[in-house]
This record gives C-alpha cells, sequence and structure tokens, in this order.
C-alpha cells in the first residue's frame, strides 16, 4: 500500500518467539529518524515484574513521556499485561492520561505550589503528600465536595521528598483528622529507596526498617491505608534473595525502568533479568564518502582518520537526544557495530566504517542502510551508549527528544501476545498510514472480510482517527453515509444502502462505550439483539464486550508522539469537530495502526491485502 509503512507477525509463523534482530520495513514515507518501541516487549516486562512482585498489586511507572517510549502507549501495553495501576511524576501527566481515556488508577506524586489539585480530584487522580501541599489538596477538595484520594510519603533516608520522622507523627495525626473531616481519604504510604540497585547495601534494610515504623505509627493514630509501597524495579527484582522478601514487595511494587527493558544493575544487563529492550533508536546512512588518512573529522578535529576510510554521516545528534559527550557510542548498519568518531553535533553523528572503497560501486547500498543506535537483540544496547556517556541508562531513552518520531509496532515476542482479557491473538499486523485517506483505504480493504456477527473493539485517543476508521468501514461495506462520532447518543445504526458496493449486506452498529464502565452497562444497551445481522465497532470497548462473542478484532490507532488536536488539545473542541465535520480526527499526521485477530473467526493467516 502506497504510502504505508506495515509489520506483520502471525501465531503461526515458527520463528515468532526466537527474537530475531528487528529491522523494520523501509519504505519512502518512513519517518527520518525514529524510536520505535516494541510494544510486545512492554507487555513481557510488564509480566515478568507482577510476577516476581506476586501476590502484590503492580503500578507501572509512566512518567516523563514514559521515560521517552510514549505514555498513552506504553500505559495501555502495560494494562493489558496486568499492570493494577500507574504512577507519574506530576498532575499534569495524569491528566494527559486521563484525557486520552485511561480510566485505571493513577497517582501523581510531585507537585508544586502552582499544581492544580482541583484539576487532579475532578480527575480521579490519587496525589502523593509529602509536606507543605497537605493544606492545598485539602482546600481543593473541601471547594469541589469530593474527597482527595492521598498516599502519604515518608523520607525513610534519602534525603528528597517525603515528610522527615520527626515530622511524621504530627503528619499522620493530621491527616486522621481531615479524614474524619472528609476532605481526604488516606489510601496509601510509600516511600522511595536510594540503593536499592546494590542489594548488599545496608541503606536499603535501615530504609525498610523506618518504613515499617512509619507504617505502626500512621495505624496509631487510626489510619489504615489500603496500600503500603516501597519496591522500585530493582528492590523487586532483589526481594527474593531477602530472609523476608513481603518487607520489601509489600501491598504494591512501583516499578519503572524494567518495564522498558532496561536493567537497573551495573552487574546484570537486561538479558540476565528476563527483560526485553522496549525501544530502537534508528535513522538511515545519510552520507556516505572517501577520505585521505589524516582527514578531521567534526568540530575541534579531535579525530582524525589514521588511515584512507569512508566515513558515514548519521542524521541523528544532541538535539535528538544523543549525548554530547558519548563518543564512541556504537552504531549498527548492514548487520555491522561501528563506533561513532569525533565530536557529536546538533544535528548529526559520524562513524568511520574502516576501510576505503565502501562509497563505491560495492558499498553504495550503504546510502540509506538503516543505521541503529542501540535496540533489543544483536542491535547496540541502551548500555553501551550510556558507559560512553559516563551516565546511566535510565538518561539515555528518557532524553530522546521530541523531534524522534515515536513508532509503535507489536513483534509479537510477548510469549502470551494476548489481548486486554489474556485471550492469545491469532495473528497481529501493525501498519503505519500517513494520511486519512490511507487509513480509509485501510478499513476498506478491512471491510471485504467482514461478515455479519463481526465485532470489533476500536481504540485510540480523541482525534487519533476512530470516526475515519468506521467512516472506511462503512464505505466498504456500502452502508448509508452520515457517520460521525456517537459520543452523545452510545450508538448509531447505519443500514446498509441498496444502490451501495455491497446490497443486502449488514448494517454498521456503531458504539461509543467510554462512559460504560462495565460489560453490564454494555448489555443494557442490547447489542446481542443486532450483533448477529450486524458489523458492530465498539469505541473503547476492551475488557467490556468479550463476552458478547468468542471472536473479534481489535483495533488501536495511535498518533506519533507530540501529534495533538489541532486546537491545542482541548478534549470538547475535538468533539464538537468530529460532530461538525462527520470526522474531526482526519488530520494527515502519522498514525499506528494495530490489527489483532482473535478468536475461531479470525483463525489462519492475517488478510495480507491490508498490507498492499
Amino acid at each position: 500500500m502506497e504510502g504505508v509503512n506495515t509489520d506483520l507477525e502471525t501465531a503461526t509463523d515458527p520463528d515468532r518467539h526466537r527474537h530475531p534482530a528487528r529491522t523494520l520495513p523501509r519504505t519512502t514515507r518512513r519517518p527520518e529518524r525514529s524510536a520505535v518501541v516494541d510494544l510486545a516487549a512492554i507487555r513481557h516486562n510488564t509480566r515478568l515484574l507482577k510476577g516476581l512482585a506476586a501476590p502484590a498489586e503492580l503500578m507501572a511507572v509512566v512518567k516523563a513521556d514514559a521515560y521517552g517510549h510514549g505514555a498513552v502507549a506504553v500505559a495501555r501495553a502495560a494494562l493489558e499485561a496486568g499492570a493494577d495501576a500507574l504512577g507519574v511524576a506530576h498532575v499534569s501527566e495524569a491528566i494527559e492520561l486521563r484525557r486520552h481515556g485511561i480510566q485505571a488508577p493513577l497517582l501523581a506524586w510531585l507537585h508544586t505550589v502552582d499544581t492544580d489539585f482541583g484539576a487532579a480530584i475532578g480527575n480521579d487522580i490519587a496525589l502523593g503528600v509529602s509536606g507543605g501541599e497537605f493544606e492545598a489538596i485539602a482546600e481543593a477538595a473541601r471547594a469541589l465536595g469530593r474527597t482527595a484520594r492521598v498516599h502519604l510519603k515518608v523520607d525513610t533516608g534519602l534525603g528528597r521528598n517525603g515528610f522527615t520522622m520527626q515530622r511524621w507523627p504530627a503528619a499522620v495525626r493530621a491527616a486522621a483528622s481531615a479524614q474524619e473531616a472528609g476532605t481526604i481519604a488516606v489510601v496509601g504510604i510509600m516511600t522511595h529507596l536510594g540503593a536499592a540497585d546494590e542489594p548488599q547495601a545496608p541503606e536499603n534494610e535501615e530504609q525498610l526498617a523506618v518504613f515499617q515504623r512509619a507504617v505502626e505509627l500512621a495505624q496509631e493514630a487510626g489510619l489504615s491505608p489500603s496500600v503500603c509501597h516501597v519496591a522500585n524495579t530493582p528492590g523487586t527484582f532483589d526481594a527474593a534473595d531477602m530472609a523476608e522478601p513481603r518487607r520489601m514487595l509489600r501491598d504494591m511494587v512501583r516499578v519503572g525502568i524494567g518495564i522498558y527493558g532496561i536493567s537497573p544493575f551495573a552487574d546484570r544487563s537486561a538479558a540476565d533479568l528476563g527483560l526485553i529492550p522496549a525501544m530502537t533508536l534508528r535513522t538511515t546512512v545519510t552520507n556516505v564518502k572517501e577520505v585521505p588518512a589524516g582527514q578531521g573529522v567534526s568540530y575541534g578535529f579531535r579525530y582524525r582518520t589514521p588511515e584512507a576510510t569512508t566515513l558515514a554521516l548519521i542524521p541523528v545528534g544532541y538535539a535528538d537526544g544523543v549525548p554530547r559527550i558519548a563518543t564512541g557510542g556504537p552504531v549498527r548498519i548492514d548487520g555491522v557495530s561501528y563506533a561513532e568518531v569525533g565530536r557529536i553535533a546538533m544535528d548529526q553523528i559520524v562513524v568511520d566504517l574502516g576501510r576505503p572503497g565502501l562509497a563505491g560501486e560495492e558499498g553504495r547500498n550503504l546510502l540509506g542502510a538503516e543505521a541503529v543506535l542501540f535496540g533489543a537483540d544483536e542491535n547496540p544496547s541502551v548500555r553501551e551508549w550510556s558507559e560512553a556517556a559516563q551516565t546511566i541508562d535510565y538518561e539515555i531513552v528518557t532524553r530522546i527528544s521530541p523531534r524522534v518520531t515515536r513508532e509503535y509496532i507489536d513483534t509479537g515476542r510477548d510469549a502470551a501476545d494476548a489481548s486486554g482479557d489474556g485471550v492469545e491473538a491469532n495473528w497481529t499486523i501493525v501498519l503505519h498510514p500517513a494520511s486519512a485517506e490511507e487509513t480509509q483505504r485501510i478499513a476498506r480493504r478491512l471491510a471485504a472480510h467482514l461478515r455479519p456477527g463481526d465485532l470489533m473493539t476500536l481504540t485510540g485517543e480523541l482525534g487519533a482517527g476512530k470516526t475515519t476508521f468506521t467512516q472506511g468501514l462503512g464505505a466498504g461495506l456500502g452502508v448509508r453515509e452520515g457517520i460521525i462520532s456517537p459520543t452523545f447518543v452510545l450508538v448509531r445504526q447505519h443500514p446498509n444502502d441498496p444502490e451501495g458496493p455491497r446490497p443486502g449486506g449488514p448494517m454498521l452498529v456503531h458504539v461509543d462505550a467510554y462512559r460504560l464502565a462495565t460489560a453490564a452497562e454494555i448489555d443494557d444497551i442490547d447489542l446481542e439483539e443486532t450483533l448477529p445481522a450486524s458489523v458492530t465497532v465498539v469505541e473503547w470497548g476492551t475488557g467490556k464486550v468479550e463476552h458478547l462473542t468468542d471472536s473479534r478484532l481489535e483495533i488501536t490507532i495511535d498518533r506519533a508522539t507530540g501529534a495533538g488536536a489541532s486546537d491545542g488539545g482541548s478534549a470538547l473542541s475535538a468533539v464538537l469537530a468530529d460532530l461538525e465535520a462527520g470526522s474531526g480526527d482526519g488530520a494527515d499526521e502519522p498514525r499506528t495502526l494495530t490489527i489483532r485477530g482473535i478468536g475461531p473467526r479470525w483463525a489462519g493467516d492475517a488478510p495480507r491485502e491490508l498490507l498492499q
């Protein structure tokens, strides 16, 4: 399909779980540089960590735009894999997740004097309380006539946020008083470890002992929080080696870096821990040229070629998040890893290919060849770049800048490759339509495979393209025109057009389940009656409609990170644009469109015509 990037995995592929090096198809419409995020890796890592923590719950930390991976897509993948809650640093990050339709429990814990606590309470976001913000949160709750859910944070020795143990007794008494008044509900107590990545550090046991005493004092003050949480990713891994693992794991763990397939330990790699790196930072070679011995390279001429050689220019630099100090970091080109040479510039780096002649007839294919700075499998690792930059792995991924497009794929590495209810998908197609027209073209092709009784769930933020996609389905099914968002009516029925391309075909039932919280509420709109004779599309239906049939298509539409509503992101205006224009989500912005076939109806191979 012209203008559409594709990736296909099928459950019957014998090589599906062998973790091959990942090279995505190259097309003319591929982003010039991108951070490719494997959502199957996110799910795998989440399940692994949840298993280590069990029976404790797991909070997936998606602060800092999910450590640079894209908070919305990562949050959804982690929740699909069993995460019980999401954690962020700032209220603004939490509100952004709510704006994209994510309704899971959310905690934000780092505030300023300008934090909008009213917006947090109104969006059902739990708040960490560490000191002076206590009164502001209570006042915001009183003004709204609501009860703020809070997690009290105690400083057990890290010296950052949290009540000191000297102030803790007064803090828990004040919290108990506010709870009696109905302005707050203390649902959690938390702390943060300072040396969990060093399992033998005595401070770990010291902090756990202080935390236990803090919990006891809170209980003596009359508080009974439902979750006490301490462990981060390294704490979760190392709890099994402790005499009393539950002292570390408590009721819930807050895991961040491990979700992204990165090891928090200096002496253990991601592979050692069973983690799969989720991000691949890639671009293409933009220039290849022959140079003589003694050629200076980049600012300051800190590198000169020791002999005649070939240089390759890679169009990423410190403006894209590659640390300026990281001279010598690896870049994999055409199956070979080369060291970056010379000073890293704002927009570009240079690698020495090691011998002359590669810009001639023999090596001309290197122009445009994919260049990978880091990723999974045989690609260079994040660790190699953090060592070159004299920093930590966390910094490398979180600093990848917004001008690097985020692409989302689903490689099927995850052993379960599960849908939201844990059912294995038969196949997964990942497409990258470059425009609204391409999105509709894909939907029309899919419509050719649909028949009465087929059910689809359709997930995507406001403005992602859900209505555009449904309009394409309608055109392919031959239903009457006039498909718009069903936001304010829940269900719209679109009868078959006897003069359309499929006379006598099924009608299209279009449902918006965003405000329907449970499967029982879905039953109240009687989809069972229309399902057998129609093609049914349910927006935000994951976790709500699976009981209606044993087969379905799960469709997810994601914008590239940084794409937003044309008016600056107003949810209401996006809905109104949908209603006024019929498709307010049709802007020509890059999308990632993921289609999963689930159940006996979709057994066998994926419809490969979708890839044309």
